[in-house]
């Protein structure tokens, strides 16, 4: 094919064998001819592989060569591997589906031939988390408030986020394990007086320890998922994990409220609900509207979308790792998203931004963590 460079370059695509997702794309650039830009994945989809393959608890890599044309899909699509059990089969069938920002030279898209590995494997310390894949998404709504505009495309590396909300169980052991963090030992500055407002002492209530934990501040959060050795999601993190992959959609399930799929304020009597109660989105995760808002990490900022960075953004002044290290000395306001069991259905929009001062506690707002891919692995 005319203006095909033959130069191989690898483009590390790693996929987990029951949460097979794409993973950070690192090009090795050791060959690639001057002024040539390598393509990038912009929408990987995850190979679904055969029962057999898991029964056989198979692990191994399958190699691909593919050629990525100007318009960015892979063609010539070629096996270099005989592993067997329907990989092989299935990572191609994944690649097709699969879009790309092409190759270019001098800003202008070329084909180029390429050698991807998928390598898959058990894990299985991670029950209670789902990877979110690598990719670009579309972040934002024409429909809603100002902050949420301009609709802008976010990059994303890969990242595992909670399949649940944190509940009253699991935050109990975080504050005998942190004494400082009692309700009757926090200190003032973190909270605004209502911090575990419905516990007794440091005792949730009798029969609520699957239910998400509320009247939390966003100090106390990060806290929390710092002990966890995880933190809180990005805004948009958050939003690209509550649309499950659907692609302009108001709720996780589609663009009509329905009472069935979220516990938002409809008029009816209403309660706060165990996490889970609902259906999950189309990634495997519960509540991502209703139930409860949940804290992100970021800054709100009003004008963000206008201006924001398209890879990785995250709303402050300060580094991702600044934020995390020094949380506790922060003072802006910061973002909640995700309506509530107090919330409207245009409240409950998977869009919708919200804010609070950090050391606001409230019946109606929680959280859930998230794990970076390439981050320490997580404890058993």
């Amino acid at each position: 094919m005319k203006g095909i460079n033959l130069i191989s370059t690898i483009i590390c695509l790693m996929f987990l064998f029951s949460n097979c997702l794409a993973a950070d794309i690192v090009p090795d650039i050791s060959n690639k001819p001057s002024g040539v830009i390598p393509p990038r994945f912009k929408n990987p989809q995850k190979p679904v592989y055969p029962k057999e393959a898991q029964i056989a608890q198979k692990e191994g890599k399958v190699f691909l060569s593919a050629t990525i044309d100007e318009s960015g899909k892979a063609v010539d699509i070629k096996a270099l591997t005989q592993l067997g059990f329907g990989l092989e089969e299935a990572s191609i069938e994944a690649l097709k589906k699969s879009t790309f920002h092409p190759a270019t030279r001098e800003g202008k898209p070329i084909s180029f031939l390429v050698k991807i590995p998928y390598e898959f494997k058990l894990e299985g310390n991670l029950p209670d988390m789902v990877l979110i894949p690598a990719g670009e998404f579309q972040m934002g709504s024409s429909n809603g408030s100002l902050d949420e505009k301009p609709i802008h495309a976010v990059y994303l590396d890969a990242y595992y986020i909670d399949r649940f909300e944190v509940t009253n169980g699991q935050y109990k052991q975080f504050i005998d394990a942190n004494p400082r963090w009692r309700k009757d030992q926090i200190l003032s500055e973190y909270h605004d007086g209502y911090y575990l407002a419905d516990w007794f002492g440091n005792d949730f209530p009798a029969g609520k320890s699957e239910y998400p934990v509320v009247y939390v501040s966003w100090y106390a959060a990060m806290a929390y998922a710092k002990w966890t050795g995880k933190r809180l999601p990005t805004e948009a993190e958050w939003e690209k994990a509550a649309r499950g992959g659907l692609v302009g959609n108001k709720f996780p399930w589609g663009n009509t409220i329905d009472p069935t799929n979220a516990n938002y304020f409809d008029g009816t009597d209403k309660e706060i609900t165990p996490v889970g109660t609902y259906p999950a989105n189309k990634y495997g995760l519960y509540d991502m509207v209703g139930n409860v808002r949940e804290w992100c990490l970021d800054m709100y900022n009003e004008n963000y979308y206008v201006n924001s960075p398209r890879d990785n953004p995250i709303s402050s002044v300060n580094s991702l790792d600044d934020v995390l290290n020094n949380f506790i000395t922060l003072k802006n306001n910061r973002v909640l998203r995700g309506g509530s069991w107090l919330s409207s259905a245009q409240s409950s929009r998977i869009a919708k931004r919200n804010w609070r001062k950090p050391t606001d506690t409230n019946p109606n707002e929680g959280f859930r963590c998230v794990k970076s891919r390439n981050a320490t692995p997580l404890k058993e």
